[in-house]
């Protein structure tokens, strides 16, 4: 990012440069956001009843998953594997056999504080498959929500199977280990992942110290239903969108796969220091972060994944060499298919189509009259846009209308 002031009017702003990584670029996040929201509700989630279940592991574990992708991926696939059975067991007391069920997990690596964190939010759907036949079509079955009685024994079992993994692999932190391999590694990116876990200053003079905090006279916020809690763990299943609503479902991925830093949120402060405004107020009623640039920059560091890890994962039905997934993802439609009667989804998509996604009001389709309608100039969108005004992109006619999408 870098920082630009007017020569003549003394306003300064921050403009996000497109690096192409994956750490906390507010304009390749955005990009990238878009793109793998098309993707997933166009080609991959079916048309059914979706619920998502947000698993969290107490801070200890959060450590250990912050930089081991194998370890990551197991417990992941222990979360996965209780709720499956459970779906399997619901479904056998209504006499379905041979039930399967399906999961988009994204792997975030923070939270609203700017901080390092590892929830897993999967989104199953609410239901199972069945096949009458090997060769028959998979029919989906709807089965009922899950109680408060079936979350904490959830939970339960998954604390349970959770702790016989990493007592098994010795990185449960009562087991006696051997070195930490992050801290022998890289000692300084080790404190600073460490110091985002714990909410405390890693660098600097205040190294050591708990982050800055503002209050508020704001109420304690309080659970939900369908919510759980034990010995740091937490189980959250009460999000769920009926399969009619694909614009609740777009809405509830791109909160999935949101990139970890809000620019509109971070601004700067007195004395030139930044405030990180949260976007819900704390528990204890703190509203805002307040960081020196070089806490801002140590919180910023410990949020970027190491290279060759993705942060998508796909289980049950949904996985690459399910023999049940050409059946049950989504039938490319026309809008998504190449001109050239390809149906394989684009490696890119336009950003024409992009900003026709994310600003709803955009109903006509965009085009790029020189390039065929997939060029890669594109048009700033602002508000100086209104119905049928032109503007006019790098590709020579980015043409966009201002009208009501139809429900």
């Amino acid at each position: 990012m870098l920082r630009v002031r007017g020569e003549r009017c003394g306003d300064s702003t921050v403009v996000a440069f497109s690096c192409r990584g994956r750490g906390f670029c507010p304009l390749c996040g955005g990009r990238r956001m878009s793109e793998l929201v098309a993707h997933l509700v166009e080609r991959v989630l079916p048309r059914v009843p979706m619920r998502q279940w947000v698993f969290t592991v107490p801070v200890p574990i959060r450590y250990q998953l912050a930089f081991d992708a194998g370890l990551t991926r197991a417990v992941l696939r222990v979360c996965l594997r209780t709720v499956f059975g459970w779906q399997r067991r619901q479904a056998a007391r209504r006499g379905l056999v041979g039930a399967r069920s399906g999961s988009v997990t994204a792997i975030q690596r923070f939270g609203g504080s700017a901080n390092l964190n590892v929830p897993f939010h999967a989104l199953l759907f609410d239901g199972v498959y069945t096949r009458a036949s090997p060769t028959a079509r998979p029919v989906f079955h709807r089965l009922p929500p899950p109680s408060d009685a079936d979350i904490a024994a959830l939970l339960a079992r998954v604390e349970r199977r959770v702790r016989r993994l990493l007592i098994r692999r010795g990185r449960w932190p009562d087991v006696e280990a051997g070195s930490d391999p992050l801290a022998a590694q890289e000692p300084l990116f080790a404190s600073a992942v460490a110091a985002s876990l714990q909410g405390r200053v890693a660098l600097g003079p205040r190294a050591g110290q708990p982050v800055r905090r503002l209050r508020s006279a704001a109420d304690a916020l309080v659970t939900g239903r369908r919510t759980a809690r034990l010995e740091g763990f937490s189980l959250h299943a009460d999000v769920a969108v009926p399969a009619r609503r694909r614009d609740q479902l777009e809405r509830l991925v791109r909160y999935l796969v949101r990139p970890p830093l809000a620019q509109e949120r971070l601004t700067e402060s007195t004395g030139g220091q930044l405030l990180y405004r949260f976007r819900r107020a704390w528990r204890d009623r703190s509203t805002a972060l307040l960081l020196d640039p070089l806490e801002l920059l140590e919180r910023l560091a410990a949020l970027v994944p190491p290279p060759r890890r993705p942060l998508l994962a796909y289980h049950g039905l949904l996985a690459p060499r399910s023999g049940w997934r050409a059946a049950v993802v989504p039938t490319p439609s026309p809008s998504t298919a190449r001109a050239a009667g390809d149906e394989r989804p684009p490696r890119r998509w336009p950003w024409a189509r992009l900003l026709q996604r994310v600003f709803t009001h955009l109903i006509d389709y965009t085009r790029y009259p020189q390039s065929g309608g997939t060029g890669a100039g594109h048009a700033p969108v602002s508000s100086a846009v209104r119905p049928g005004v032109r503007a006019r992109g790098a590709s020579g006619g980015l043409e966009l209308r201002s009208r009501l999408l139809p429900r």
